[in-house]
């Protein structure tokens, strides 16, 4: 691999955790100095991590200004979380229709772990690990490449607007009964319950999104960030 290109995914994926995380928040702007300094490299890295990052919708570059992080409406982000409820209602769909029993099975299990997390030692990280992977595993039941291309490339925004948001405050073990509802469904090979009950599980958080306060800027990050623990 090329070196620069070696230190630009390297860069690149620093600072999107940066995002995911909740070290830049909306309207944050981000240093190219400061980063090049603690990863050690060039601007060049920096500056075109920035840019794939852009295309992505995490950040804006302005000219002769710098770099900031995106700021989304509440409107924005809930039509975000109904697009991808979309994708995950068929991926839910196509997943009844062509699962098989070791899946199911793989299914429940990670939800199980999920419970664990969630009831026994909450972590923010792993709360949003297990669940990713939950979900993951119903997406390559779909047998949809294209569909499992297209919500992949969504997930890090969810997580980037959960940071943002207050969210967790709800009842996490909501969470817990909706996937197990939504596993049944798979299991008897209901296509059709499958896709209502994955849209309805994902249609949640377009609904919580709209009721919260969206955080303008870091000052607003503890509120936030507090939230989610």
């Amino acid at each position: 691999m090329d070196l620069s290109l070696s230190k630009t995914i390297r860069t690149y994926e620093y600072i999107k955790d940066g995002l995911k995380s909740g070290r830049w928040v909306f309207g944050d702007e981000i240093s190219v100095v400061e980063v090049a300094d603690e990863l050690e490299v060039s601007r060049r890295p920096v500056i075109d991590a920035l840019k794939k990052l852009e295309a992505e919708y995490f950040v804006e570059i302005v000219p002769q200004t710098g770099c900031r992080v995106k700021k989304y409406s509440q409107d924005e982000m809930a039509d975000h979380f109904l697009t991808v409820m979309a994708l995950e209602g068929m991926a839910a769909y196509l997943a009844a229709q062509r699962r098989e029993d070791r899946e199911v099975n793989e299914l429940y299990l990670i939800n199980e772990q999920l419970e664990k997390v969630i009831n026994e030692r909450f972590s923010r990280d792993r709360y949003f690990h297990e669940n990713r992977e939950l979900h993951y595993v119903i997406l390559k039941m779909s047998r949809s490449e294209k569909l499992l291309s297209m919500t992949k490339s969504q997930w890090d925004l969810n997580d980037f607007f959960l940071c943002n948001i207050p969210l967790l405050e709800q009842n996490l073990n909501r969470t817990i009964t909706e996937h197990e509802m939504i596993i049944e469904k798979i299991a008897d090979k209901d296509a059709v319950g499958a896709r209502t009950l994955m849209e309805t599980h994902i249609h949640t958080f377009a609904t919580l999104v709209q009721k919260k306060i969206v955080p303008n800027s870091a000052g607003s990050r503890s509120s936030a960030t507090d939230s989610q623990r």
